[in-house]
């Protein structure tokens, strides 16, 4: 896993959050939705038959005693009925999984509240709802997945009357014939996008409205603001990936906003991120147009995004800058997991136009250095006392270039509990391999990752992780680190001495230099013993 991954969870984490408790339901509400409400109570008598009757269902798997539940089921009663009103054949459902135990679990239901959108009666093949938790936005999903993936109007009047109902960027094929790659896409970015095929027919009603050459065949991405249509034509090879490639960067304005819808179109941006944290939308309006300008600039090489600290202060952290300095800029480029940030204590106001600009050039121009997280290296009588070896970001690289060692490290974070569980085994551990020794063959290390930026050839998706770098093997040639093996199996210290013995190039036994320790202790002890043993007859003797 790259360090960012961590980073990036960690803001959809608060996205996710911000989004659901700033939803207008009350936090005091009701989980069961309202009886008079267009919501279907299903149970397991009527659950399939109601599926087969209605081919697009948006069912709510909820315990009546889940506060997520309480908070989002009025806004899902009002979604209802909302859609009951002009789309009836979209139909919400609730399951009480403390009704109806046994079609939860049929469903692999695992927490609360779970939604899923069912096609066709179909519930083996039901989507997980990605969509927003409020009641409008619950029916602006739903109705787009009540849409063919690819709208194809029949007529002048339809294909304008649906351009005007877009409040979002949209994606048109001009040509009157929907081929596979357009169709591919349109599939897989239904609940992003809408997608528009044109017939050849109405390009110059087109050309005009948008105002734009058309020739036949065009891929375009059209813009709306009002009355006024920005649209941006595709002149490359017609292949899935690069159109794809195209839509993901053409289809985010110059300068956008991350929020809960906005997030996975630009954490899956192949573009670096230029963040520009501030208070208030004052603060934001002011600048608003010149980071436009230079997202216009910068367009295919960097992505602006505005970032309300009031709501998602604590991902300054990730960025490795003061959260309580605000207005800020920064940029983070995902795929090398690098951060770049302008001097806050420099500008306590927050940076002008011209600096960010003087900023971004040099970032560009190679001359910026990345910041990097780290706590402070260990001190020599840190080292000398701790048979752990102490990682951070400073020395992260130099101890796993030691390639002639096996290197056991345990990524840890310090809320974990099961990290602090195993935290005198790991030490215990250390003790057996003497890995604070310079002579040592294996060293046992460990590193908080949440307060180190650090490369990782495998993914964490918790902690602790604990991942054996075995002498002399293979580079990943991203990370310019040797290719970990990584521990499954129970953390006790037998287990962990095996694991060294089999995965790890040198096959030093841990068993016998346990032995020799224990040994070396009992020698120790039987010494003290009989120091201790004189030292009582000596002063018996005195006495006497």
């Amino acid at each position: 896993m790259q360090f960012w991954k961590y980073s990036t969870n960690a803001l959809a984490t608060l996205l996710a959050i911000i989004s659901i408790t700033n939803a207008s339901g009350p936090s005091e509400g009701e989980a069961i939705a309202d009886p008079n409400s267009a919501v279907v109570k299903l149970t397991t008598e009527n659950f399939t038959n109601f599926l087969e009757e209605n081919p697009l269902v948006l069912t709510e798997f909820f315990a009546p005693w889940c506060g997520y539940c309480k908070m989002l089921g009025p806004e899902f009663s009002q979604a209802a009925n909302l859609l009951n009103e002009s789309y009836p054949n979209i139909k919400l459902a609730q399951i009480d999984c403390t009704e109806d135990e046994s079609l939860c679990m049929e469903n692999e239901i695992k927490g609360y509240p779970t939604l899923k959108v069912i096609r066709n009666g179909d519930s083996k093949q039901a989507e997980d709802y990605q969509g927003p938790r409020e009641s409008k936005g619950i029916a602006d999903y739903m109705i787009k997945q009540s849409l063919p993936s690819v709208q194809v109007p029949e007529s002048w009047e339809s294909l304008e009357k649906l351009i005007g109902e877009q409040t979002k960027p949209f994606i048109l094929k001009v040509d009157g014939i929907v081929d596979d790659i357009f169709e591919k896409i349109a599939t897989t970015k239904r609940n992003d996008y809408s997608f528009i095929e044109v017939s050849k027919d109405y390009l110059k009603k087109l050309a005009k409205k948008l105002n734009i050459d058309l020739k036949n065949d065009s891929y375009l991405i059209v813009h709306p603001a009002n009355e006024i249509f920005e649209t941006i034509k595709y002149t490359g090879e017609k292949t899935l990936e690069k159109l794809t490639d195209f839509i993901n960067i053409e289809s985010l304005p110059y300068f956008g906003e991350i929020d809960r819808d906005s997030y996975m179109k630009y954490m899956t941006s192949p573009l670096p991120i230029a963040y520009y944290f501030y208070k208030t939308p004052e603060q934001r309006e002011s600048i608003a147009k010149d980071l436009s300008n230079l997202g216009k600039k910068y367009r295919g090489k960097l992505n602006f995004v505005g970032l309300d600290a009031n709501l998602y202060g604590r991902h300054a952290e990730a960025l490795s800058m003061d959260a309580d300095i605000v207005p800020f800029f920064a940029i983070q480029n995902l795929n090398e997991n690098k951060k770049f940030g302008i001097n806050q204590k420099e500008n306590p106001e927050g940076p002008s136009i011209k600096i960010i600009a003087d900023f971004i050039e040099d970032y560009f121009g190679g001359k910026l250095q990345p910041i990097i997280k780290s706590e402070e290296l260990p001190t020599e009588e840190e080292i000398k006392t701790n048979p752990v070896v102490k990682l951070v970001a400073h020395n992260y690289k130099d101890i796993l270039d030691q390639k002639d060692k096996d290197i056991f490290v345990k990524y840890y974070a310090p809320w974990c509990g099961h990290c602090k569980k195993l935290a005198p085994t790991w030490t215990e551990l250390a003790e057996i391999y003497e890995s604070n020794k310079n002579n040592s063959e294996v060293l046992i290390a460990d590193i908080d990752h949440t307060l180190n930026d650090v490369d990782v050839p495998f993914e964490i998706e918790g902690y602790p992780t604990l991942l054996l770098f075995p002498a002399n093997g293979e580079i990943d040639e991203k990370t310019g680190i040797r290719k970990p093996k990584v521990f499954q199996g129970q953390r006790e210290l037998n287990s962990l001495i095996e694991f060294i013995k089999d995965e790890g190039s040198l096959k030093i036994n841990g068993n016998e230099l346990l032995e020799k320790l224990k040994t070396e202790k009992d020698e120790i002890k039987d010494k003290v013993d009989d120091i201790v043993e004189e030292g009582e007859e000596d002063v018996e003797h005195d006495e006497l």
